[in-house]
C-alpha cells in the first residue's frame, strides 16, 4: 500500500509541474496539446509494442480481463438506461450519459496506473481494444442515425479504429509475441532501442499533459453564459444569421471528423475539455436541463466512480478471483471518464456539459477510489 500512496505522489507532482508550467505561462495555454499529441502518435504506441512483445499473453487475455471487459459493458448499458428510461433524456443524450459513466481513459491514464498498481501496462489492452474496435464504432452509428450530424460515410465510420496508433500498437505487439520476435535481435537491436526510448517517456509526458490540461479546465457546474443557449432550429433566420457571423468572426461550426488528425489526438483521454467560444450546434445542451443536468452529471459520476468499480468487484468475485487477479478489473473500473467522450459529445451536439463537467470530476476523484481498491485488495 505504501507504494501505491508514494507512486501516486510522485504522479501528482508531475501533474503538479505541468499545471505550473501553464500557470506561471513558462509554455503556452495550449502545450498539453502537442504532448497529447506526441504520446498518441509516438510514445505510447511505442510503448505498448514494447510491453506487449514480451508479456505473459496467457495473463493479459484472463479471467481478469474478461471481468473487466464484462464490468465496462455492464456499467455503460445500465446507464444508458436509466439515463434514457429514468432521466427521461433523449437517445443521444443518454448516449454520452452512458459513455460518461463507463468509458473509461485507458491510455493516458490506463496505462500509468496500470504500471503503478498492477505493475504491467499489458492488463489494459483488451479495454483499449474493446474501446477502439467496438464502443467507438457503436457509439458513431448510434448518434449518426439520431442526430444526422455525423460522418455520412458508414464505412469512414466503420474504419475509424482502423487509423487510430493506439490499435496498430497493440497489434505490433501481440503479432510479435505470437510470432516468437525478439525485438532486440531484428534489425541489429536498433529499432527495438528506439522503441524502449519512445516508450519511457510516454507515461511522464502523458502526466505533464494532465496537469497542463488542468490549468485550463473550467470549473465543472458552472453557470452557462447567455451565448451558449440552444441555436435555433436548422433553416430558421436566426440559424442562417449565425451561420454568416461565426463565418465572418472566422469561426468553425464543426468540430474535427471522425478519424481525421485532430480527432485522433483528442482520442488518448488525457486532454481535458477546455472552454470554447462558440457552442457546439444540433442537440439542446445539457445546461438546459436545469436540475436535471445535475442529476446526470452526478449519475455518471456516482456511477463512474463507485457503481462500476463496485460491478467489477461483483462479478470478480463471482467468477473465483481474489487478491491481486481481482484488483486488476477492479483498479480499471476505477479510471475516470475518457476525454473522448467529451469529443463525442462536441462533434453531435449532445450533453456536451455533462461529458465536460464528467471528465473533470472522475479525474479529480478518481485516486481515492484506486487507493481504497489497493488498501483492500492487495
Amino acid at each position: 500500500m505504501a507504494d501505491v500512496v508514494a507512486g501516486l505522489a510522485v504522479f501528482g507532482a508531475v501533474i503538479a509541474v505541468g499545471w505550473l508550467l501553464v500557470r506561471t505561462r513558462a509554455v503556452p495555454a495550449d502545450a498539453d496539446g502537442v504532448l497529447t499529441r506526441v504520446c498518441f502518435f509516438a510514445a505510447t504506441p511505442a510503448l505498448l509494442v514494447t510491453t506487449l512483445s514480451r508479456a505473459d499473453l496467457t495473463a493479459v487475455l484472463s479471467r481478469s480481463t474478461a471481468v473487466a471487459v464484462a464490468a465496462e459493458l455492464a456499467a455503460i448499458v445500465s446507464a444508458w438506461c436509466l439515463h434514457r428510461l429514468v432521466l427521461r433524456r433523449s437517445t443521444a443524450e443518454a448516449t454520452i450519459g452512458a459513455l460518461a459513466s463507463g468509458y473509461v481513459n485507458a491510455a493516458n491514464l490506463g496505462i500509468p496506473v496500470a504500471v503503478l498498481v498492477l505493475g504491467d501496462a499489458a492488463t489494459i489492452a483488451p479495454i483499449l481494444l474493446l474501446q477502439l474496435l467496438v464502443l467507438t464504432p457503436v457509439t458513431f452509428t448510434v448518434l449518426d442515425a439520431v442526430t444526422r450530424r455525423g460522418n455520412p460515410s458508414r464505412l469512414a465510420t466503420l474504419t475509424v479504429p482502423l487509423r487510430n496508433p493506439l490499435l496498430w500498437g497493440v497489434v505490433a505487439g501481440t503479432a510479435a509475441n505470437l510470432g516468437g520476435v525478439d525485438l532486440k535481435e531484428w534489425g541489429g537491436g536498433y529499432p527495438a532501442q528506439g522503441l524502449e526510448m519512445l516508450g519511457r517517456v510516454a507515461v511522464p509526458l502523458m502526466m505533464l499533459a494532465l496537469g497542463m490540461s488542468l490549468a485550463g479546465a473550467p470549473r465543472p457546474l458552472r453557470n452557462p453564459a447567455p451565448e451558449e443557449a440552444a441555436p435555433p432550429p436548422p433553416g430558421s433566420p436566426a440559424r442562417s444569421v449565425q451561420s454568416v457571423q461565426s463565418a465572418r468572426q472566422g469561426q468553425e461550426p464543426q468540430v474535427a471528423e471522425a478519424g481525421s488528425e485532430a480527432h485522433a489526438a483528442d482520442t488518448t483521454g488525457g486532454r481535458l475539455p477546455r472552454e470554447e467560444g462558440a457552442p457546439a450546434l444540433g442537440a439542446r445542451s445539457w445546461s438546459h436541463h436545469g436540475a436535471g443536468r445535475r442529476s446526470g452529471l452526478w449519475l455518471a459520476v456516482g456511477w463512474k466512480l463507485a457503481v462500476m468499480p463496485g460491478l467489477a468487484a461483483a462479478v470478480g468475485l463471482a467468477a473465483g478471483l481474489s487478491g491481486a487477479q481481482l484488483l486488476a478489473p477492479v483498479v480499471t473500473a476505477t479510471l475516470p471518464t475518457a476525454q473522448n467522450v467529451f469529443m463525442y459529445a462536441s462533434r453531435y451536439g449532445a450533453a456536451k456539459d455533462l461529458a465536460r463537467d464528467a471528465v473533470l470530476l472522475t479525474t479529480a476523484g478518481f485516486v481515492p477510489v484506486v487507493l481504497l481498491a489497493a488498501a483492500i485488495l492487495r
